[in-house]
């Protein structure tokens, strides 16, 4: 019996222009070159995108392929910000333009809102562009008012905020070193902490809104209007403070470099280019605003850079930069090549390039391979936004009462898994197989819990099989809660065959 090789399709989309910024077209296959990890890589697929047109050429074929229409889907993240209205009108009319000019029937749009740490969902996916203006011109309108009390914004106290991930905080690259310090500069530390704290979160949740939208087909895209994406979490607030030379051991403790790096790989991992906005008026013309400006800007021009994307900053590079977004949704070239799946979580470094120099290539950087541990995952995360694959096999979940403890409460849950469901293999005198169960919590006001699995090995007599194949499996646990988490997404992955199921549960108040 030979080996069996599984092999994987890497897609990328590409963006050529020449000297004076205008899209090239009529490119070939032959005109490009894939390198991944350094080495030249065949181009399985090939095709041009430009406009409504057809592509100019399809996988094998020697004349232009029928039109195809590729569906696409983006996420528009809005951080909660205060300007003026004479800021915020351009911002905001330019995001609808763009949506306007761009959104077809059967594209799917989400409008999301960050908010010192809480992620709120405006306007679910849809096509429907009275619906997304409605629910740009509420956050127009809230970005045009001076902050007030999250309570009264959100309905989340401080105090919840704050609690809501401590662990975050605990993993944030430890606590900023105080010893010998005056109260001025741990009064510092403490704000630089919280702040890399909130950024920790935000990244989480702009990772999980990504992974949600793993298994949409066609383009994928994030318009992400944000700022505090820094380079070095909290050294605004040392700059604000007049600090402009951080000492290297307090510098350290602020890198967020290995987290921006985390967001970079999982658009990648899930083919999502982030097109980055830094909207204008959140920074003034001192040299505290300079630094603060260049410890931001680099941060969000990589990471456009590493997915494919392009970045804006202030009104008018905004204007500038969307219809560009636009071009990038409509004209492209659509490359591809096969790699050998490992069936691990590994990155490997891929560059696009032409043969003539003098053009100019965008695409992303980089190709994630995904365990089945992390496309499940993917799977359960989708759910939890309400936007999941196919529910896959028959599954019966069982919500028990819940009971207070402290100021959590506990919810039993009972998953049934009917055994003809699962693909057991014969060895010897019985059959073997496995299964794992997944789940994750989402609160109503955007808080997600990480993703938790555990993973079951089962044995069944052979001369019982028969039988057993008329029964179920039965997992239970307990789930922690309190009285944000509303819903939670449940997942089962045959390890065998490899085919899932998936439940979204709404908790009972």
């Amino acid at each position: 019996m030979g080996e069996t090789i599984e092999v994987s399709i890497v897609n990328l989309d590409v963006f050529v222009t020449n000297k004076a910024g205008a899209r090239v077209h009529g490119l070939t296959r032959d005109d490009f070159e894939i390198l991944e990890n350094g080495v030249k890589q065949p181009i399985s697929n090939f095709a041009e995108y430009a406009g409504e047109e057809a592509p100019q050429t399809a996988v094998g074929a020697a004349t232009p392929a029928a039109p195809q229409t590729q569906k696409r889907t983006m996420i528009v993240f809005i951080e909660r910000f205060y300007l003026p209205n004479f800021r915020t009108e351009p911002l905001f009319a330019s995001i609808k333009k763009l949506l306007h000019e761009s959104v077809r029937p059967g594209d799917r749009v989400s409008v999301v809102t960050w908010n010192r740490g809480v992620l709120l969902t405006h306007q679910e996916f849809t096509d429907s562009l009275p619906a997304l203006d409605r629910s740009l011109d509420r956050i127009a309108t809230l970005s045009s008012k001076p902050f007030i009390d999250p309570t009264a914004e959100t309905a989340w106290s401080i105090a919840d905020i704050e609690a809501f991930d401590a662990q975050a905080g605990a993993n944030s690259g430890g606590a900023i070193p105080s010893g010998g310090d005056t109260l001025a500069d741990l009064e510092l530390q403490h704000a630089a902490q919280k702040e890399i704290v909130d950024i920790n979160r935000k990244v989480r949740s702009i990772n999980a809104l990504m992974r949600s939208i793993a298994g949409a087909e066609g383009k994928k895209v994030m318009l992400l209007a944000t700022r505090r994406l820094s380079l070095e979490g909290g050294a605004e607030h040392y700059f604000r403070a007049g600090r402009m030379i951080i000492p290297g051991e307090k510098r350290q403790a602020l890198d967020m470099r290995t987290l921006l790096k985390s967001l970079e790989q999982t658009a990648n991992a899930n083919g999502v280019t982030i097109y980055p906005v830094f909207p204008e008026g959140l920074t003034g013309t001192s040299t505290a605003d300079y630094l603060i400006l260049n410890n931001e800007a680099p941060a969000l021009k990589q990471i456009a850079e590493a997915t494919g994307g392009l970045t804006a900053w202030g009104s008018d590079d905004v204007a500038r930069m969307l219809p560009r977004v636009r071009e990038d949704l409509d004209s492209y070239y659509s490359l591809a090549y096969r790699v050998r799946s490992s069936g691990a979580d590994q990155s490997r470094n891929v560059v696009v390039k032409t043969k003539d120099k003098s053009l100019t290539v965008r695409s992303r950087r980089e190709f994630m391979e995904k365990s089945d541990v992390t496309r499940m995952e993917d799977r359960v995360i989708a759910a939890l936004f309400r936007n999941p694959p196919a529910p896959g096999f028959a599954l019966r979940v069982e919500v028990g009462q819940r009971r207070p403890r402290g100021k959590q409460f506990i919810v039993p849950v009972t998953v049934h898994i009917p055994i003809s469901v699962l693909t057991a293999l014969p060895s010897g005198n019985q059959y073997a197989g496995a299964f794992s169960v997944y789940f994750a919590w989402g609160g109503k006001l955007g808080g997600i819990s990480d993703t938790t699995h555990e993973t079951k090995s089962y044995k069944i007599p052979a001369a019982d099989i028969e039988k057993a194949r008329g029964s179920h499996f039965t997992y239970e646990f307990e789930l922690t809660a309190d009285q944000r988490t509303e819903r939670v997404a449940l997942g089962v992955l045959d390890e065998v065959s490899k085919e899932y199921a998936l439940r979204l549960i709404q908790l009972k108040r």
